[in-house]
């Protein structure tokens, strides 16, 4: 089989075709609430939005965390509610956590404030 390199119009092509693709299914945004009576944000974080046919997820890839819903609104707030679980779980836990649960909390210590 032949390989057949593309011309500088094609790669150009290709590419741009290729990051619309990835920009139509995905985006990154700010969080800058947890929606939650007791903690806030001490400044935004960054998380990714991706649209699954009927579905969207937004996730906190720092963390692992993530939820689903019909509507990038339920998708948030589902992220919100699991970011202040995990936080208050890995807290109650603090003395056994392993490596990585450890490094997120303090992730989460760092961006997270008690009202």
């Amino acid at each position: 089989m032949k390989c057949q390199l593309l011309t500088e119009e094609q790669y150009k092509k290709l590419s741009r075709t290729l990051v619309n693709n990835i920009e139509k299914n995905h985006k990154i945004v700010p969080l800058n609430s947890l929606k939650h009576h007791k903690y806030t944000l001490k400044r935004p974080v960054y998380i990714t939005i991706e649209y699954d046919r009927n579905t969207v997820i937004a996730s906190l890839p720092d963390i692992e965390s993530f939820a689903s819903g019909d509507t990038e609104y339920e998708a948030i707030n589902g992220l919100c509610i699991d970011i202040v679980n995990l936080y208050e779980d890995l807290k109650l836990d603090r003395e056994n956590l392993g490596k990585l649960p450890g490094q997120w909390l303090q992730y989460l210590e760092e961006i997270i404030e008690y009202r």
